[in-house]
C-alpha cells in the first residue's frame, strides 16, 4: 500500500443528532482546523468509515470531516433502517455544515460515497469546492445487473455459488435475488440473518479485491456485519431511492467544478462503463483509469492515486 499521510486522532469527536431525532451521527475532524474543509463519504450503503480515510489527506493543508451515515459504524441505532433514504442523508450533510460553520467545502468518496458526493454538489454547487471521486456507482439497472444478475456472476463463478447458497435455488433476476436476500436478511432466526449477511458481505469484498477465493477477515462484529447487509440491501433495492434518471443527463451547476474521478480497471463492483459515462455527462472531469486497480481503495495504485488527486485539489487554493 502507498504510504498513506500519517494516522491520527480525531481533535473533535461527537455525536449528532439529526434534525429529525431518528439518528445519532459519529461524527470526526481531523486535521487542521484551519485547513481545507473536505467532507468525507464512505460508501456502501451501510460500511461505515473507514480508519484509514482521513489518510488521503496532508493534515497540514485540510480540515477532514468524516461521519458514518445512518445506521451506519458507529452511528445509533445501529443498522436501523427508520427514517433511512438517500434524501435524508443529504439532509444530513447539511445539517453537518451549518453545524460546523463549512460555508464552502470539498467533497470526497468513493463508491455509493461517490454517488453521494455527485449529489451533494448537485444540491448546493455554490459551496462545493470540488470533488474527488473513486469507483462511481450509479443507480442504474445495468449497475444491479452486473453486481446481482448476469454480469460478475460469470467472472467469479465460484464466489457466486457461495453468494447463491444462502438462498437455495437459482434465481432469474437481480429483483428475484433482491427479494430472496429480503427474507433471509429479516428472517426470524438470527443465524439465518447472519449467514445471509456473511455471504452478501463476502460477495461484495471478493469483487472489490478481485479474487473469487478471498477470505474476508472483518474487524467488524456479527451485529455490525448484519447492520451493513440490511443497510445495503435497504438502498439497493430501492433503486438508493432516486430517480432512474438521475445520471442520464448533465446537471450545468455542477459542469464547472473541479471533479477527479479514479476508477479501477479492474473494478468489477462498478463497471467501468460508470465512469465513461460520467466523463460523457462532464467533459471536464478528469478521468483517470488506472490498469492496475480494483474496486479497493487501498490497492497501492488506487491509493497513490487519490493522494495526488487531494493534493492537486488543495493547490488550486493555494495550498
Amino acid at each position: 500500500m502507498h504510504r498513506l499521510y500519517p494516522e491520527s486522532q480525531p481533535y473533535l469527536e461527537e455525536v449528532m443528532t439529526t434534525n429529525d431525532g431518528h439518528h445519532h451521527l459519529w461524527v470526526a475532524h481531523f486535521g487542521n482546523p484551519k485547513g481545507l474543509p473536505v467532507i468525507c463519504l464512505h460508501g456502501g450503503p451501510g460500511a461505515g468509515t473507514s480508519p484509514l480515510m482521513h489518510r488521503f489527506f496532508d493534515p497540514d493543508t485540510y480540515h477532514i470531516v468524516c461521519f458514518d451515515q445512518r445506521g451506519c459504524g458507529r452511528s445509533q441505532p445501529s443498522g436501523s433502517l427508520r427514517s433511512n433514504t438517500t434524501d435524508l442523508l443529504l439532509d444530513d450533510l447539511d445539517q453537518i455544515t451549518t453545524r460546523y460553520n463549512l460555508l464552502r467545502y470539498a467533497l470526497f468518496g468513493g463508491s455509493w460515497g461517490a454517488t453521494l458526493a455527485l449529489l451533494c454538489a448537485a444540491r448546493h454547487p455554490d459551496r462545493c469546492l470540488g470533488v474527488v471521486l473513486r469507483g462511481v456507482f450509479l443507480n442504474t439497472e445495468s449497475n444491479l445487473e452486473w453486481m446481482y444478475g448476469r454480469g460478475a456472476s460469470a467472472m467469479y463463478s465460484a464466489a457466486w455459488a457461495d453468494f447463491m447458497a444462502p438462498i437455495g435455488y437459482p434465481t432469474g433476476s437481480f429483483q428475484e435475488l433482491l427479494k430472496a436476500y429480503h427474507a433471509l436478511l429479516h428472517a426470524d432466526d438470527e443465524f439465518t440473518r447472519l449467514q445471509a449477511a456473511r455471504a452478501w458481505n463476502l460477495w461484495e469484498y471478493r469483487l472489490s479485491v478481485s479474487d473469487s477465493q478471498a477470505k474476508k477477515t472483518s474487524r467488524f462484529s456479527p451485529h455490525a456485519e448484519l447492520a451493513h447487509a440490511q443497510i445495503e440491501h435497504h438502498y439497493l433495492s430501492q433503486a438508493c431511492f432516486l430517480d432512474p434518471t438521475t445520471f442520464s443527463d448533465p446537471n450545468a451547476d455542477i459542469a464547472l467544478l473541479p471533479m477527479v474521478l479514479l476508477h479501477g480497471a479492474n473494478d468489477h463492483v462498478c463497471p467501468l462503463s460508470n465512469a465513461f459515462r460520467m466523463k460523457e455527462l462532464y467533459p471536464g472531469l478528469k478521468l483517470r483509469v488506472l490498469d492496475q486497480a480494483s474496486h479497493c481503495a487501498f490497492s497501492p495504485q488506487m491509493a497513490e492515486g487519490l493522494c495526488q488527486a487531494t493534493q492537486e485539489l488543495a493547490a488550486l487554493y493555494g495550498h
